[in-house]
C-alpha cells in the first residue's frame, strides 16, 4: 500500500512540476526542456517457465532448469503467456547557461518496471545526470549507463534487455570524464552500484570504500565504431563473520572487453565480446566463492575466509538491415561459466550462475515502422546448461558435477522458445 501511495505521490507530483518547468522555460530563455519517450506494449508466449527480471515475461533472462515432481515430470516445462506495458518510458532533456566554460545539458528518464520484483509498476529512476561539455573534452556527473554497456554498439532486439544476460545491462551513479583526440575517445569512469548491486550483501561494493573503476578507448567514423575497455571491481563480502569477529577480507576481480560496429549502406554488422569476473551486478554470469584451502586456527576460530572470483567468458553477434520502414534482424549471443582460479568451496558461491556450464540465444526479428508507431515481432530461442549431479558416482566431481574449481562438468539442458510481440508509440 505504502509503494503504491509514494508511486501516486511521484505522478501527481510530475503532472503538477511540468507546467511550473514550462512557466519557468518561458520565464529564462538560458533554460530549455524537451520532453520525449514512449508507450511500448508487448504480448509474450514463454514455451518454458523462466529466470525474468520481473517475473511479467518482459525482462527473461533464461529458461528455468529442469525440476521433477513425485512423478518424474518436468515442473519448469510449463508455458506462460502475458501481456505487459511497464517499460512504458518518459524522459526530459536540459539545456542550459554555459558553466566553467562548458556547454552544460542533461536528463531525467523513468519508467515503471520499479527497482525489484516487489516494486514493479511503480516509477523507476533510470538515468539522472548532468555533463559539461568542453571543445574536447567531456565530465558528465549522475547515474547513467555503466561504461561496460557501450552505447554506440548494443543489440536491437525487440525484446526488452538489449540482449541481457550476454550484453551488460546496468546504470550506476558515476563521475566519467572523457576526451577527445580526433576520432578517438579515451574516458575514465569512477562508480558504485546504485541498485544494480552483486549478489549477496548489498552494501559489499561500498564498504570497500573503492569506487569500481572503467577505462576505455573508442574509435568512431561514420561507418565504423570499436574500442577496448578495462574494468576492476574490489568488493568486501561482510565486515563481520558468523562468529562475530570483524574481516576485512575483500575479493578483487577483472574485466576486459572488445566492441565493434560496421555500418554498410544496406547492413549493420555488431560485435562485443568479454572476459571477466563478478559481473553479475550487469546481470551477467559471474559471482566469487570462499577459497578451499588449509585456514589458520586463528582465522577458523574467527570465521575468516578469503574470496576468489570466478571467470566468464561472453561473446554476442548483432546484424539487421537498415530499411526506413522495414528492418530484419538477428542476435545470437553465448556465455560461458569457466570456474575459479583457484579451488573453491561450491557451497559458497555468490553471484548468478555458478550452477550453470555455459547458455545460449539465438532470436530473428521483424520491425514494421509507420511514423511513431513501431510494430516489432521476434522468436527467442534460449538454451541454458545447469549442473546435474550422480549420486551414484564414486568422486567428488561425479557425485556433485563440479570440479574443484567450480567448474560445471555434469549437466542438463534447459531451453525455452519466447514469442514475441511488441508495439511501441514514440513521442
Amino acid at each position: 500500500m505504502k509503494l503504491v501511495m509514494g508511486n501516486k505521490t511521484i505522478i501527481i507530483s510530475i503532472m503538477f512540476l511540468i507546467p511550473m518547468f514550462l512557466m519557468a522555460q518561458e520565464k529564462d530563455s538560458k533554460f530549455k526542456l524537451k520532453f520525449s519517450g514512449f508507450i511500448s506494449n508487448d504480448a509474450s508466449l514463454n514455451t518454458r517457465q523462466s529466470i525474468s527480471a520481473r517475473g511479467e515475461g518482459l525482462f527473461v533472462l533464461a529458461p528455468k532448469p529442469v525440476e521433477l515432481d513425485n512423478e518424474g515430470n518436468d515442473i519448469n516445462n510449463t508455458p506462460s503467456f502475458n501481456f505487459v506495458g511497464i517499460n512504458s518510458r518518459i524522459r526530459v532533456k536540459i539545456t542550459g547557461p554555459d558553466a566553467f566554460g562548458a556547454k552544460t545539458s542533461g536528463m531525467i528518464e523513468g519508467d515503471f518496471l520499479g527497482v525489484n520484483t516487489d516494486s514493479k509498476f511503480n516509477f523507476r529512476l533510470r538515468h539522472a545526470f548532468m555533463k559539461l561539455d568542453w571543445e574536447k573534452s567531456q565530465l558528465l556527473v549522475g547515474q547513467y549507463w555503466h561504461p561496460t554497456f557501450v552505447v554506440d554498439c548494443y543489440p536491437g532486439t525487440v525484446s526488452f534487455g538489449a540482449g541481457s544476460p550476454f550484453n551488460p545491462l546496468a546504470r550506476n551513479p558515476q563521475f566519467r570524464y572523457s576526451y577527445k583526440l580526433g576520432k578517438t575517445t579515451i574516458s575514465l569512469t569512477q562508480l558504485t552500484n546504485g541498485h544494480f548491486t552483486n549478489k549477496g550483501a548489498a552494501d559489499a561494493q561500498f564498504n570497500s570504500l573503492v569506487p569500481e573503476l572503467h577505462f576505455q578507448l573508442k574509435y568512431k567514423t561514420d561507418k565504423f565504431v570499436g574500442g577496448l575497455g578495462y574494468g576492476h571491481q574490489i568488493l568486501r563480502p561482510e565486515i563481520v563473520t558468523p562468529n562475530n569477529y570483524i574481516t576485512k577480507e575483500k575479493v578483487h576481480s577483472n574485466t576486459v572487453l572488445a566492441f565493434a560496429k560496421v555500418t554498410s549502406s544496406m547492413l549493420t554488422f555488431k560485435s562485443y565480446s568479454m572476459y571477466g569476473q563478478n559481473n553479475d551486478n550487469l546481470v551477467m554470469m559471474g559471482g566469487y566463492a570462499a577459497v578451499e584451502k588449509t585456514y589458520t586456527s586463528d582465522q577458523i576460530n574467527k570465521g575468516i575466509v578469503q574470496y576468489t572470483p570466478y571467470n566468464n567468458f561472453t561473446s554476442w553477434l548483432d546484424i539487421h538491415t537498415n530499411g526506413k520502414k522495414i528492418i530484419a534482424g538477428i542476435f545470437a549471443g553465448y556465455s560461458n561459466n569457466l570456474g575459479a582460479s583457484k579451488n573453491v568451496d561450491i557451497s559458497t558461491y555468490t553471484g548468478r550462475w555458478g550452477n550453470v556450464k555455459d547458455m545460449m540465444r539465438i532470436s530473428p526479428r521483424l520491425i514494421f515502422i509507420s511514423g511513431s508507431t513501431i510494430i516489432g515481432t521476434e522468436i527467442e530461442y534460449s538454451s541454458v546448461n545447469y549442473n546435474k549431479g550422480n549420486p551414484d558416482g564414486i568422486t567428488d566431481e561425479e557425485i556433485t558435477g563440479y570440479n574443484s574449481k567450480g567448474l560445471v562438468t555434469n549437466y542438463e539442458a534447459a531451453n525455452n522458445l519466447k514469442f514475441l510481440l511488441n508495439v511501441t508509440y514514440k513521442f
